[in-house]
């Protein structure tokens, strides 16, 4: 399960029951859309392709030289560590 402290209300701001509690009901019922849309295997697996598609045409830009490719599939395997560690 996916926790954001960046999304956690302040203390007394979503109790109090006035409009940032009706903004943060909003915003749940869109993040829960759409996790709900992107579970559908086409959905995800579209996603994961053009996501692919473009990590290789990224590394084929960076092919010329030994050094941006090297820093290139660095940074994309710590996103992956972090992704993973999420």
């Amino acid at each position: 399960m996916l926790r954001c402290t960046i999304l956690t209300p302040k203390p007394g701001r979503a109790e109090a029951g006035g409009q940032d509690a009706a903004e943060w009901s909003d915003m749940l019922n869109t993040f829960a859309a759409v996790k709900k849309w992107t579970a559908r295997p086409a959905v995800k697996y579209s996603i994961i392709a053009i996501a692919s598609v473009l990590w290789l045409f990224g590394l084929s830009d960076q092919l010329p030289d030994l050094m941006q490719t090297t820093k290139y599939v660095g940074i994309s395997l710590l996103m992956v560590a972090v992704a993973a560690i999420g």
